[in-house]
């Protein structure tokens, strides 16, 4: 009798002949006696093992570029937040080259003098003996003071009392040149004087800040030459506005002037007075005598009124009229 075998056993026996086969090669081994199966996990721990290694040195690279960012960052942090650099050092520093030395040079006569009267023909007899019939009858008499540049023109604003009655006036920049200036104008009244000479490189126009923008108790920076000691500094506050200052039995009196008690001595006459932006607050004027830190100070709105009487006098015929008190050469 012949045996029939299903269609289910026939795959019965196929499957199972199917994985020995499969079986057998997951576990054949190569020339050095590794198996297949172990040389692929191998190789996947392998790959696995060099990502992890990859991300790692990534880590540690971003890592580093991060705290050399920050330790770059905090240097320049902690050096603009030195004590040491204040407000008062970027004004000096960006402002100082704007503040010259002004010296001048004048004939005074001696018959004028008023040591004069009561001896002066005493001085002609005996400067006529030693020095025969020709008298000497004036000498020249040198003097200090302060001057800011205004614009890249060279144009400088300083008191008419530093330039007054000058024969020659000589500039003294902050590096040390020095050049000789022209008198532009003087404003006896309001003792402001302008200046002008021709610019060695280009100069920074101020920049000024009106009367009515001033704040008292605003810190301020005088800056000048007194005594003759270049680019000086001294700091203080606005005391006060709308002074009035000089000597009425003398005729002599100003008016709208800002107070200040940053130091002004002799030779600042004519220097800069500067706020923390920098600005321009006015030329110093003077000190009140009998008194400790009490100065006085030119506004700038009577420095801009001199300087465009200027312009349009300048534009106008030379033989025309000036402006009164106001002097145009």
């Amino acid at each position: 009798m012949k045996k029939v075998i299903s269609r289910d056993s026939d795959n019965a026996v196929i499957l199972p002949r199917l994985l020995l086969k499969i079986k057998g090669r997951r576990d054949c081994t190569d020339s050095h006696g590794f198996s297949t199966e172990s040389v692929l996990r191998t190789k996947a721990e392998e790959s696995k093992w060099r990502s992890f290694a990859s991300l790692r040195m990534t880590g540690l690279l971003l890592g580093t570029l991060s705290l050399c960012a920050m330790l770059s960052m905090n240097a320049s942090v902690g050096a603009a937040s030195s004590k040491r650099d204040s407000s008062v050092v970027d004004v000096v520093r960006d402002w100082g080259p704007n503040v010259v030395n002004i010296g001048t040079e004048k004939v005074a006569l001696l018959r004028k003098q008023p040591f004069w009267r009561g001896y002066g023909h005493e001085y002609d007899a005996a400067f006529q003996n030693f020095f025969g019939p020709q008298m000497i009858s004036q000498v020249k008499v040198k003097s200090i003071g302060s001057g800011v540049i205004l614009d890249s023109t060279g144009l400088i604003v300083t008191n008419a009392h530093v330039v007054n009655m000058a024969s020659r006036v000589y500039v003294t920049l902050s590096d040390g040149v020095s050049v000789e200036g022209t008198i532009l104008a003087v404003d006896q009244p309001d003792d402001l004087a302008l200046v002008k000479i021709e610019p060695m490189h280009p100069f920074k126009e101020m920049k000024m800040i009106a009367a009515r923008d001033v704040l008292v108790g605003e810190t301020v920076i005088a800056i000048g030459n007194p005594l003759g000691l270049e680019n000086s500094v001294s700091a203080g506050v606005v005391s006060g506005k709308k002074r009035v200052f000089g000597n009425p039995q003398r005729g002599v009196v100003m008016t709208d002037l800002i107070q200040t008690d940053a130091a002004i001595n002799a030779g600042n006459s004519g220097g800069a007075l500067l706020n923390l932006d920098g600005e321009l607050v006015g030329v110093n004027l003077a000190v009140a005598q009998n008194a400790v830190n009490i100065g006085f100070v030119v506004p700038t709105d009577k420095i801009k009124a001199l300087v465009e009487q200027y312009h349009v006098r300048q534009q106008e015929k030379e033989n025309q009229s000036p402006a009164a008190g106001i002097s145009i050469r």
